[in-house]
Order: structure tokens, then sequence, then C-alpha cells
């Protein structure tokens, strides 16, 4: 089982690199609050499941559905690390709210991932749907 390394962080981190310059940007600019949008940011996610179908070396459909759902849940963790790292940038946290600061992290973190490696999975599945329908024609 051979998995495409390097497409899978490459992927990841070329999808990133827009929402992380954006959130920089309106952070710096006096709006924190832009991280709070990371779900939305989420569907980033579509796009590498294009990419990996489209561009993998590996040999099997699996192999490419695997790197789609690795990079898609790579992306989440990303988007999660940003979101811990900005969130803090909104604003003082007074002591009985960092419980529940903590909790909306670990949600967005495990929340991104999930939804990141599933959002890239399906684009992947139907591209290689399509792949396969192409051929039998």
């Amino acid at each position: 089982m051979k998995i495409d390394i390097r497409l899978i962080l490459e992927t990841a981190v070329r999808q990133f690199v827009p929402w992380l310059g954006a959130v920089l940007l309106v952070t710096w600019a006096g709006f924190p609050g832009v991280v709070c949008i990371t779900p939305m940011a989420w569907l980033m996610a579509l796009q590498i499941g294009n990419v990996c179908t489209s561009k993998s070396k590996s040999a099997t459909s699996s192999n490419r559905l695997f790197e789609a759902a690795l990079a898609g849940g790579l992306l989440g963790l990303l988007q999660g690390i940003l979101f811990m790292v900005v969130i803090p940038a909104m604003g003082s946290i007074r002591p009985e709210e960092e419980a529940n600061m903590g909790l909306l992290t670990s949600i967005m973190l495990t929340a991104g991932i999930i939804a990141g490696a599933l959002l890239s999975l399906f684009t992947a599945f139907l591209n290689e749907q399509r792949k396969k329908q192409k051929q039998l024609r």
C-alpha cells in the first residue's frame, strides 16, 4: 500500500495557506472573530478530493481515496490549530469561561479533522466513480 505522502502534505498546505492569510490579515486589522467562521472553511476540503484524485501517483482507487481523506483531515487539523491560536486574541477569557473555551477548541479541532476527511473523501469518491464510468464507455 503505497500512498503519496508528498501529495497529502502539499495539497493540505496549499488549501490552508489562503485561509491562514485571510485570518491573519483580518485579525491584524482588528477583527479576530473571523476565525469563528472556521466551519465554513472546512468546505475547502472539497477541493482536496479533486486534487488528490487527479494528481495522485497511486495505482489503486482505494489509495487515492485514503490520500484524499488524510489530506482533508490534515487541513481540518491545521484549521483547528489556527482557531486555537487566534481565539485568545478575541479578548480576555474569564476564569469561569476557560473550561468552556477549552471544550469549544477541542470540538472545533476534532470536528475539523472529521469534516475535512469526510468532505475530501466524498469528493474523491465521486471523482473515482466518474473515472470508472468513463472507462466502461
